[in-house]
């Protein structure tokens, strides 16, 4: 299974006013850590727009649990793979790693997704295609 890793250098910017990591940091660096795996697997974001006419992945879905405080000074480690590859729809999974510690876990429902034919304002879940999940086979 193909992964992408991540470091961060936590930032005072990513930090509350106890200089823990505030949480809505880790969902982007999720994401963050998703656009890189894409890249890794020789399938952009920017491509899957201009090929295959989707939005992007939308997440329908996320998740995190937090089990371990990074601070400010701490350098992490952001892991994320496809861990299920459904119809319409992949789960990235994700775990973030401060000094060999597992302190985040978390996934993502991301649907691959094209503007809807009879209403530009709403989506429409498409069949990924098999060219794309073959990507990620290593």
């Amino acid at each position: 299974m193909l992964k992408n890793t991540l470091s961060v250098h936590i930032g005072w910017g990513h930090c509350d006013p106890a200089k823990i990591v505030f949480y809505p940091n880790y969902f982007i660096w999720f994401d963050q850590s998703v656009h890189h795996l894409f890249d890794k697997a020789g399938t952009n974001m920017g491509d899957l727009m201009d090929q295959y006419g989707v939005v992007g992945l939308p997440i329908v879905d996320a998740h995190a649990e937090f089990l371990y405080p990074s601070k400010y000074g701490d350098v992490i480690e952001v892991s994320s793979w496809i861990s299920e590859w459904r119809e319409k729809t992949l789960v990235a999974t994700h775990e973030i790693h401060n000094n060999g510690r597992l302190a985040v876990k978390g996934s993502e429902v991301r649907v691959w997704a094209r503007p809807h034919p009879d209403d530009p304002n709403r989506l429409q879940a498409q069949v990924i295609p098999e060219a794309i999940r073959a990507c990620f086979e290593l």
